[in-house]
């Protein structure tokens, strides 16, 4: 998530982290077509933000080794 509330709590650190692991920016997929990163403005989750959806599930509470264990589920 890129809104405001998640930005608050290290969202843009962790969209830089996930960017510079999959080798793309956003709207990118991977080499393997296995992700897409897509920005989104609000999951409405902000009071567990940072925030993601994945494969249609909402995730809260994000830090850098979930964003690395997403990624590996993801085939990243």
């Amino acid at each position: 998530c890129r809104a405001e509330a998640c930005q608050a709590v290290g969202a843009d650190s962790l969209g830089d982290r996930a960017k510079a692991k999959l080798g793309v920016d956003w709207h990118g997929t991977t080499r393997n077509g296995a992700v897409t990163l897509e920005p989104v403005f609000c999951l409405g989750l902000c009071a567990c933000g940072p925030a993601a959806m994945v494969n249609g599930e909402l995730r809260g509470a994000l830090d850098a080794d979930a964003v690395d264990d997403i990624l590996a589920e993801c085939g990243a």
